[in-house]
């Protein structure tokens, strides 16, 4: 990437924000950095909106601060989802600050459930192997299900059936699915 280019005219100095000098490979990377970084400041105005006090205010409070810990202010964002104690213990936060922040972040950040599908044939003429069928299948539910995945098997139209899962985790709602087929 090139140096910033700062032009003087009639005594005043302006900073060269020119799309024209960013590298054809840096614009993917720079793209994402502006889109992490517009994320973290719409969830601390959220913040400020909620607690009624500037924006500004919050990000000399602790922002600023978080951003130092971390590599950038989304990363502390994206951290404090999965343990909030542990990164707010390293800045000076209310507590009322805290929770109205980590309601924005929860409520922007959090990942969305995503469903898989697969279909799927099982053939068997006797009763006793219809009934065989249900019940492996229903032990595959029972085996693989709890709180974080869910696992629902459908009957389409003999022999087919239908899989689907509802997992935050895709690699591991895959790896489920593949287990319980």
């Amino acid at each position: 990437m090139q140096t910033i280019a700062i032009d003087v005219k009639n005594g005043k100095s302006f900073i060269d924000l020119s799309k024209k000098t960013v590298q054809p490979g840096d614009i993917d990377e720079k793209k994402k950095e502006f889109d992490r970084q517009k994320m973290a400041h719409l969830i601390l105005r959220l913040t400020a909106h909620t607690l009624q006090c500037k924006l500004l205010d919050l990000y000399e409070s602790f922002a600023w601060d978080l951003q130092e810990q971390f590599t950038d202010l989304f990363e502390a964002f994206k951290a404090s989802l999965s343990d909030p104690d542990t990164v707010f213990s390293k800045v000076d936060i209310s507590e009322e600050q805290k929770k109205a922040l980590l309601f924005n972040i929860q409520k922007k950040m959090a990942s969305a459930p995503i469903k898989l599908r697969t279909i799927f044939k099982l053939q068997c003429y006797t009763y006793e192997g219809i009934q065989a069928i249900k019940e492996s299948l229903l032990e595959a539910k029972k085996q693989t299900c709890d709180d974080k995945f869910s696992l629902i098997f459908q009957l389409i139209a003999p022999p087919e059936y239908k899989a689907e899962v509802v997992t935050l985790d895709k690699n591991g709602g895959i790896e489920r699915l593949e287990k319980a087929l």
